[in-house]
């Protein structure tokens, strides 16, 4: 039986939760320290110390982070907004905080999303599938022949970097036209209104508008062609979309018909599917690849 204690590092919040014999326990959340690196791992060791057992009752731990993370080091190359921890090794580092080594591993965020979908996600059966994230940035990650495609410089997955539409938006990148912010900010311009006062996701509930029906329909038909750019350079069992914004009931049969638009799809009609993960992803994918990656186990799925 292992118990694995499983953080979702977040620029202002940190989730963990005790997976005990592959069973996920009530999560729990701190505010992520973001002043200094010393305060930032005092709170990692305090959550490890209140578990049942202490750190003895620990038989490894998992982190997810945003950034480009160096897994064969378990660097931190970047980590997003959190700056502090840039060019830190974070579990090494925070071993030595410790009373007792114990396996790590450290994953990128998108990365762990991947994982979790094909722990007990909608890519389970799967082998071969790419998953695009929507928030306020647009990122991504690839499960290929069975496990993450990290690249040569643990790149690999950042397909919010592709460039859509040259003609129009120059080297503009996907994430330009694709971010929840850059469709609150359409949104704005057109009915001049503030930025702040709109809630993206909400506007898919008011497609009966023509005005906001168009707004909608733009942004779709440029995750259709992310969909499609993707597919067309992997060739991948699956798409999987995730993201708060892309659990909206009308997302999925938009971005299909938006899809059947395009010719060469018919050579493709790849699957494409939400994922089933968005709050529990990171602890989920950081455990998955604790236990794969460092003990060789292919858990079973959780619920």
């Amino acid at each position: 039986m292992k118990r694995v204690l499983s953080f979702e590092i977040g620029t202002l919040f940190t989730r963990y939760a005790l997976f005990v014999d592959g069973k996920m326990g009530i999560p729990g959340t701190i505010a992520t320290p973001t002043d200094d690196i010393d305060s930032f791992y005092d709170a990692l060791v305090h959550v490890v110390e209140r578990q049942d057992g202490g750190i003895d009752g620990i038989d490894g731990i998992a982190m997810s982070v945003p950034g480009f993370i160096d897994t064969e080091r378990q660097l931190a190359i970047t980590a997003g907004a959190l700056r502090i921890l840039y060019k830190h090794e974070i579990g090494k580092e925070l071993q030595e905080r410790l009373k007792r080594k114990v396996p790590m591993w450290m994953e990128n965020d998108a990365n762990c999303a991947a994982m979790a979908e094909k722990l007990n996600g909608n890519a389970v059966t799967f082998n071969d599938f790419a998953l695009i994230t929507i928030d306020t940035g647009v990122g991504g990650a690839l499960f290929l022949d069975g496990k993450i495609r990290r690249g040569k410089d643990w790149r690999a997955g950042e397909l919010g970097m592709m460039v859509p539409n040259y003609e129009k938006g120059k080297f503009l990148t996907l994430q330009n036209y694709l971010s929840t912010i850059m469709l609150a900010e359409r949104y704005a311009q057109v009915f001049d209104v503030p930025v702040g006062s709109i809630v993206p996701a909400s506007l898919f509930r008011r497609l009966d508008e023509p005005g906001v029906f168009a707004i909608v329909q733009e942004w779709i038909d440029y995750l259709a062609i992310a969909v499609f750019n993707t597919v067309t350079a992997l060739d991948p069992e699956c798409v999987l979309l995730g993201g708060g914004i892309c659990r909206e009931q009308a997302v999925l049969p938009m971005v299909n018909e938006s899809l059947n638009r395009m010719p060469p799809w018919n050579d493709f009609r790849t699957t494409v599917r939400k994922c089933r993960h968005t709050s529990n992803a990171g602890l989920l994918g950081a455990y998955y690849a604790l236990m794969t990656e460092v003990w060789g186990i292919n858990p079973v799925p959780t619920k």
